[in-house]
């Protein structure tokens, strides 16, 4: 159902641009926001590099990549509405005069924005656009500023995303689930032993486990029969190769698409908060999170699929960022691998 009880026709559908922060894991809430969008009615576009090399898992979406940075406006011009969770290189460069430049043109939009991003776009929408795509759109042209618009207690961000879609958006009907058409010649959790480790992270020094632990975990799984395989991004490969030193496989790769593949075809996926995670989760696979601090329902959580958090036993924050490492129990990781068998197939 879409935002307005009145069903528009091809004809009349808004056409709404989606413009995704830079990251994988907001690059994926906002397919699932763009995929609802499409259930609603709406002519949708998303832009993102990142979902873009994975298009083909998503063939009812129209991604595509950044335009030029100096191309934004034009290839948007087009557009009915645009939702933009602004890039980092345009994050970077805001001042108080641009950010009253963009909210008025694009409706301005993230998990925690600031109160300067906030526009309501209802009178400039019904000044430029046809009644009915108008009248189609309604409630959206409010939504501008924070997704995570009130006090949320233990709610996963893809939770919280599709609150804000129901109540914020008007589409009464938005969920989690995102269609996915895989490769062909992909079987979903193909390999049941093979255990996907990933132990990097966007912000290493606070967020990932030690490498050492991360390899003792790897030596563990190996003696219980599973295939380990680290999986980190290609800036940090040749150093996980040097430290894996032939013991494990580090397979390397250069797109989303390929890297999806592999863990689209894994029995499970262990990693830091990382985009790796929300990939695993958002592929219907089992994900098993190390998160630094005492609280397994952290908003940040991975959450399309089954997901165990594991949390260090003891904080001492006193002692500063990385006082939680040691405390991260092997043994609850590998119970959360073992539990999470794939079905049978007969």
């Amino acid at each position: 159902m879409n935002a307005n009880p009145s069903q528009p026709s091809a004809a009349t559908s808004a056409r709404i641009a989606i413009v995704a922060f830079n990251s994988l894991g907001d690059g994926l809430l906002y397919a699932m926001m763009a995929v609802n969008l499409q259930r609603a009615g709406f002519a949708v576009t998303y832009f993102g590099d990142l979902l873009h090399q994975m298009r083909g898992w998503l063939p009812q979406l129209d991604i595509r990549p950044y335009p030029a940075r100096d191309e934004f406006d034009q290839a948007l011009a087009g557009f009915d509405l645009v939702i933009c969770s602004p890039p980092q290189f345009m994050r970077d460069a805001m001042t108080p005069e641009s950010i009253e430049i963009l909210r008025q043109k694009w409706l301005l939009v993230c998990q925690k924005a600031p109160e300067t991003w906030v526009h309501d776009h209802t009178e400039s929408n019904r000044e430029r656009c046809p009644a009915a795509v108008h009248a189609q759109l309604g409630k959206l042209l409010k939504s501008a500023g924070s997704i995570r618009y009130k006090h949320f207690d233990g709610e996963s961000v893809v939770a919280i995303t599709v609150d804000y879609m129901r109540a914020r958006m008007g589409l009464t009907h938005a969920d989690k689930q995102v269609p996915l058409t895989p490769p062909p010649d992909l079987a979903h959790r193909r390999y049941h032993r093979r255990v996907v480790v990933s132990p990097d992270s966007a912000g290493p020094e606070k967020k990932d486990w030690t490498p050492w632990r991360f390899l003792k975990l790897c030596r563990r799984l190996s003696a219980r029969g599973y295939e380990p395989h680290i999986v980190v991004a290609p800036k940090n490969h040749d150093r996980w190769r040097d430290l894996a030193q032939g013991n494990f496989p580090v397979p390397r790769f250069d797109t989303i698409d390929a890297l999806a593949a592999f863990i689209f075809e894994s029995r499970c996926l262990v990693a830091n908060d990382s985009g790796n995670g929300h990939l695993a989760s958002f592929l219907g696979i089992p994900t098993i999170t190390l998160y630094r601090k005492k609280n397994p329902r952290f908003n940040w959580r991975p959450d399309w699929s089954a997901g165990t958090v594991i949390c260090p036993l003891l904080t001492l924050s006193r002692f500063g960022e990385n006082a939680w490492k040691p405390f991260i129990p092997v043994r609850q990781i590998l119970a959360a691998v073992d539990r999470y068998a794939p079905p049978s197939r007969s």
